[in-house]
């Protein structure tokens, strides 16, 4: 049963105390959208709701921001396209681009508690699309202990005053907790043993990790990620950019740059080491992916 559209209701036990919610003003969003180093990515409302009873919201022309929201008890539901309805869970992510039209509530006899935010900016859209296209739904308990630090320290620092100072380090912990969220590692599967194209995608690259030192073929790789040739390929590229072999060279490459930094290996014993039989196509794949050649880099000053 959906509730009624009513603000969200405190239990009568909790009182203000475990509640958080912040508007911020326009003037300040104004402020924030003209500065070169927030206007990328910036915050306007931001909260937590305990045991939202009554949480209900229907937006038939979506919200002007972007809206992201983590689920860490009860349950509840939104709707982005018309009559059908997700159901949230503890552990569930939320995700609302902005001008979306959205219906979204806490259910009435178990209702959620939920971290949200609205974000603007001009990456803003690049962020949230991130998340979408990966198919991001959960957090594991892992990452999402240092998920709600990285909250609870954002809206400690915009609890200190309205400033573009306070909104500049509010950004860009919001920068790290949507790249967290985007980019961080998956290591588990989720609850029905099914891996996200994501999670078989970082589950694959830390195999080929394991064997940098021989080679690996495409059908070896598939596999591996327990999916048809086609289909780990085309989840694979769908993830990184990438095909598989070409991800895979360029982790040889990118390992190939300690040897030369901290080894004094010849380039023929350094592309033995990594499987390649040709010296000569080593080099050349190096300076295609490093912009120059593996005696040139060793040569060039670092640190």
């Amino acid at each position: 049963m959906r509730p009624t559209h009513r603000p969200p209701l405190l239990r009568k036990s909790d009182g203000f105390r475990r509640q958080k919610l912040m508007v911020l003003p326009e003037s300040l969003l104004m402020e924030a959208a003209a500065s070169p180093v927030t206007s990328g990515l910036y915050v306007t409302d931001i909260g937590y709701f305990h045991e939202a009873e009554h949480h209900y919201r229907d937006r038939p022309e979506g919200c002007d921001s972007h809206i992201l929201m983590y689920c860490t008890e009860g349950s509840g539901w939104y709707e982005l396209e018309q009559g059908k309805t997700c159901k949230v869970q503890p552990g569930n992510l939320i995700i609302l681009p902005a001008h979306v039209p959205h219906i979204y509530g806490a259910n009435t006899e178990e209702p959620w508690s939920i971290y949200w935010f609205h974000l603007r900016g001009e990456h803003a859209h690049a962020y949230i699309e991130s998340l979408i296209s990966q198919q991001i739904t959960t957090m594991p308990p892992a990452k999402a202990q240092r998920w709600l630090e990285l909250f609870h320290e954002c809206y400690g620092a915009l609890e200190t005053g309205y400033s573009l100072q306070t909104m500049t380090f509010a950004s860009q912990i919001i920068g790290y907790m949507q790249g967290l969220l985007a980019y961080g590692s998956y290591a588990s599967a989720t609850d029905n043993g099914v891996m996200t194209s994501k999670q078989a995608a970082e589950y694959s690259v830390q195999y080929m990790l394991e064997h940098l030192e021989s080679g690996v073929t495409l059908k070896e790789l598939a596999a591996h990620a327990r999916l048809s040739v086609p289909h780990y390929s085309q989840v694979f590229k769908q993830v990184t950019g990438h095909s598989p072999i070409d991800y895979f060279l360029r982790l040889k490459i990118q390992h190939s740059c300690r040897y030369l930094d901290f080894t004094d290996w010849t380039i023929k014993q350094i592309s033995s080491e990594l499987g390649f039989s040709d010296p000569y196509y080593f080099s050349r794949l190096f300076s295609k992916m490093m912009g120059q050649s593996p005696t040139d880099y060793r040569n060039q000053s670092k640190g």
